[in-house]
């Protein structure tokens, strides 16, 4: 019999002790592809906030520099 268990909030996949071994890899291989697309946008939008922050630290460096307020910050 498969026991199928999942994970409390995201409801990813568990494997079971009373599972068949090729049930459990199969419910695994699901569970991480899962986790990798839960993932992803979090990362692309880690990137771009990362990008907007260096864009907004080299126009404050350069009006420090410059004395002014030329860019907007």
């Amino acid at each position: 019999m498969d026991i199928n268990q999942f994970t409390p909030f995201q409801q990813y996949p568990l494997p079971h002790p009373d599972n068949l071994l090729e049930q459990d890899v199969q419910r695994l291989i699901n569970a991480l592809r899962a986790v990798d697309a839960d993932i992803h946008p979090q990362q692309l939008a880690h990137q771009q906030a990362q990008v907007d922050i260096d864009k907004r630290f080299r126009r404050l460096r350069l009006n420090q520099v410059l004395g002014e307020t030329l860019l907007p910050i």
